[in-house]
């Protein structure tokens, strides 16, 4: 059985130790002077060298012969044997599987004897932070105050959960991510030792996909050298990757400017091929930040970013097709959905969702139509409506569009009344509009865009005006919405919207089968004169879709007495207004907003004490339940 490539090149000595610089000059410094701590925390991502040091600072104390003073000579009996992992001075404890206080204690209870044959004993404790609290515990004492010929070192990948008290008593040295040029230099520099023949592209590709590690680097190395039959090359390192080389990344970006299915169709090929969607997710923010940079701060920025020659040539003939603020949309939208990537998002689904939102991005940032014209086709049981108007298409600056569904053609109708209906849709009137069948249009523009409860519980119903009355007619069938238009502040605020619209003296009354409930500021009451309210009115129907800005109204068809009255199913959503009014506020700010807007309610907060005890129905008084 061969050694792995990871173990047989671990380092030997300071200078072996890659992007680790200032780790390594610490130990160096400590080492020459003799001051080398009784205890280090050593903190960093995977694979990047602190089980490698701290070995090589058991050698460097242990050491016969020591070069410069912090070099181990790697011959003597000290250093041989550590390396062999014989040595009974140094003693490396795994803390994910020996996380007990029992396995502490048995430590403790070794530590004050001297060592068997070198001058140190040496304690490494990889994974620290999976020791249970019990067993840091047991462990505090001992490590802050040990024998003079005893050395810990802690080593862990999440210094966070490892206790205050215990980081307060070790000298903490954090490791960082080693570059790709580090681990590039290393990968040829193995290569050339293992006298194999390897390819630039191959090389860097899996500098690039270790993710800082060069352990994993070494491994995929290795595995590579397998299917190339003993040679680094590109196409092996893609048939390991299993697709989503930057290659590949590359080619999905410059098809996204085609305009046919190339892009998703490249993104399900990758995914076939066994690509990690993590990995193509954050490849994809990588290139177009690299786009960004370019195109923000020009060539220059790119020389921090350790590119090949063949990324810089890619990057200068792509950056002239993309805007800053394609570039940066993508970035947002790659950077939110990262998280869900990694909490295990089917790729099939990412591929759709990112080729979407590409397409949707190049789309707002395409130049619009010089003119254009609308024809909506039929609905069920309306006939097809076409607008002969020829106008230019009015333009949204891209990251700033808001949520406008798609609007059911409007039902056909007799020419509108010019009367007193505002010229247009979005503007709020500027005075009282006279309360008749002609101005109830605007009416419903207000109650859409302000109090979108009551226009979603009105949808259905009927209207006739009389007068100064205004009476609400639901379906006998529909009783839902005429007790929630019945409750004290719905009843409130249709009046209140009724008054604002039409003038301080308009009433509104609501009417469900033989029950009528007149609307004031303390709710609805029931009228028991049934007779007064009789009367020959003329009725309109209530609640159309109000049109985008520039549309055509439909009014309301004549005749006396006639109602067309209109479903809740046939109201959907239209688009929100597009003025630079307080009102103006949809889509909504936040999500609570958004509930509120569509529910008309109040956030209320009840806080239950944990001591408080539940209290059963039949513990109530008659009347609380």
């Amino acid at each position: 059985m061969t050694i792995s490539l990871y173990r047989r090149y671990r380092p030997r000595t300071f200078d072996e130790v890659a992007g680790q610089d200032m780790a390594v000059d610490v130990l160096k410094k400590a080492l020459q002077r003799q001051q080398v701590g009784h205890a280090y925390l050593f903190s960093g991502p995977r694979g990047c060298g602190k089980t490698s040091l701290a070995r090589l600072l058991a050698k460097a104390l242990n050491c016969t012969a020591l070069k410069d003073g912090y070099e181990p000579c790697g011959e003597c009996a000290g250093c041989t044997s550590i390396t062999s992992g014989e040595s009974l001075d140094v003693v490396e404890i795994d803390g994910a599987s020996n996380n007990g206080v029992e396995e502490i204690r048995e430590l403790k209870a070794h530590v004050s004897l001297s060592p068997f044959s070198s001058k140190w004993k040496v304690y490494i404790i990889d994974e620290v932070h999976m020791l249970s609290i019990s067993a840091f515990n047991a462990l505090l004492k001992t490590l802050e105050e040990p024998p003079s010929f005893v050395a810990f070192i802690l080593a862990t990948t999440e210094p966070s959960k490892v206790p205050a008290t215990i980081r307060s008593r070790c000298q903490h040295i954090p490791f960082r991510r080693i570059s790709v040029p580090d681990i590039r230099a290393r990968l040829i520099e193995v290569a050339e030792k293992e006298k194999v023949k390897w390819e630039e592209e191959a090389v860097r590709e899996i500098a690039r996909q270790s993710d800082g590690a060069l352990r994993d680097a070494l491994s995929m190395m290795e595995q590579a050298l397998s299917l190339g039959s003993g040679e680094l090359t590109a196409s092996a390192v893609e048939h390991l990757l299993g697709g989503g080389t930057m290659t590949d990344l590359e080619q999905w970006v410059s098809s996204l400017k085609e305009g046919s299915s190339s892009p998703f169709l490249r993104l399900e090929e990758m995914f076939l091929k066994g690509a990690s969607a993590q990995r193509v997710v954050e490849g994809v923010f990588l290139l177009f930040r690299n786009l960004w940079v370019l195109k923000k701060w020009g060539g220059e920025a790119l020389a921090s970013l350790s590119l090949s020659e063949n990324e810089t040539a890619f990057l200068t003939n792509e950056e002239p097709r993309w805007s800053t603020g394609e570039l940066s949309g993508m970035m947002a939208y790659c950077s939110r959905i990262i998280p869900q990537v990694r909490m295990g998002l089917r790729s099939d689904v990412l591929s759709g969702l990112l080729s979407a939102k590409a397409i949707e991005l190049l789309a707002d940032g395409a130049p619009p139509p010089a003119e254009t014209s609308a024809v909506s086709g039929p609905r069920a049981g309306h006939p097809a409506v076409v607008k002969e108007e020829r106008k230019p298409v009015e333009r949204k600056p891209a990251g700033k569009r808001r949520f406008s569904p798609p609007l059911p053609p409007a039902p056909a109708a007799p020419d509108p009344v010019p009367a007193a209906v505002p010229e247009s849709a979005d503007e709020e009137p500027r005075e009282e509009m006279p309360l008749a069948p002609e101005n109830w249009p605007g009416f419903e523009k207000l109650l859409f865009r302000k109090d979108l409860l009551l226009y979603c519980a009105l949808a259905g119903t009927e209207i006739a005006i009389e007068d100064r009355r205004i009476t609400v007619s639901f379906p006998d069938n529909e009783p839902y919405c005429f007790e929630v238009l019945s409750t004290e502040r719905n009843a409130y605020s249709l009046l209140t919207r009724a008054e604002e619209y039409f003038g301080k003296d308009v009433s509104v009354v609501l009417q469900r089968g033989g029950e009528i409930r007149p609307c004031s500021a303390g709710g609805c009451g029931t009228d028991t004169d049934e007779e007064q309210w009789q009367t020959e009115k003329p009725n309109i129907p209530l609640f159309r879709v109000p049109e985008e800005k520039g549309g055509e109204e439909s009014p309301p068809p004549d005749g006396e007495g006639g109602t067309v009255p209109q479903r809740a199913s046939e109201i959907r959503p239209a688009p929100s207004p597009e003025d630079d009014g307080e009102d103006g506020a949809i889509p909504f700010r936040g999500l609570v907003e958004e509930v509120l807007k569509w529910g008309g309610g109040e956030v209320v907060l009840v806080k239950r004490e944990q001591h408080e005890e539940e209290i059963l129905p039949e513990d109530l008084a008659p009347g609380e339940q």
